[in-house]
């Protein structure tokens, strides 16, 4: 066996320095401009993200929602505790919310919408609404802010927002759709995707321990 992995180990050092002295031809790539407008985009980290390596993006989804499942499955087996109030917070933090909220859901929007064209995209745009819901659940409390009836409804609409992200990916992929609009529709998919996700784990961690 030692034999083996030394054979392997010299192998790969000559594979290395035979790539490295461009003994193996590779073609030539286009200029990354082109590159980037092919998938209609003007920012080169969303043309790699939702098109040449879409793949990644949608494994990385699903090992999301897979992880705010589990989540939500460990807590559901641990029970709930009584319905307790919020802690009672500051003025500062209610007039923050009333201030915030609206300019956090606005840009988190933005950055969305123009992750093709600039820095942005749907996972910090999630990130951005995730953190206004943290806000809103600080000042309010989780359970005012979802009705018993309402408490499988953020999951159900987390898992729908997850299987409409892998059939226009599939689209992307199978179909070799492109353009502004599918960038922009993934994006703003992602990043209901990652808002929904922090809410569940949010309100399941709230639910068990009692509160915020």
């Amino acid at each position: 066996m030692k034999v083996l992995g030394g054979l392997g180990i010299v192998g790969l050092v000559v594979l290395l320095v035979w790539l490295t002295w461009s003994c193996f031809p590779l073609g030539e790539l286009p200029p990354w401009e082109e590159a980037t407008a092919a998938w209609g985009s003007k920012n080169a980290v969303a043309a790699i993200v939702l098109g040449a390596r879409l793949w990644d993006t949608l494994f990385e989804v699903l090992v999301y929602a897979l992880a705010i499942a589990g989540v939500a499955l460990a807590a559901g087996s641990l029970g709930t505790k009584a319905v307790l109030p919020p802690l009672p917070e500051t003025p500062l933090l209610h007039l923050a919310v009333a201030l915030l909220l609206g300019p956090i859901g606005v840009f988190g929007l933005y950055v969305a919408v123009s992750g093709h064209l600039g820095p942005g995209g749907g996972f910090p745009a999630g990130a951005l609404v995730g953190s206004g819901l943290l806000l809103l659940a600080l000042a309010r409390g989780t359970r005012g802010l979802t009705p018993g009836w309402a408490g499988g409804a953020w999951e159900t609409g987390k898992f729908a927002v997850t299987g409409a992200i892998l059939l226009l990916g599939l689209g992307v992929l199978v179909l070799g759709a492109r353009g502004e609009p599918v960038l922009v529709g993934l994006n703003v998919l992602i990043a209901l995707e990652v808002a929904l996700g922090a809410w569940v784990v949010l309100r399941e961690f709230a639910h068990v321990r009692g509160e915020m």
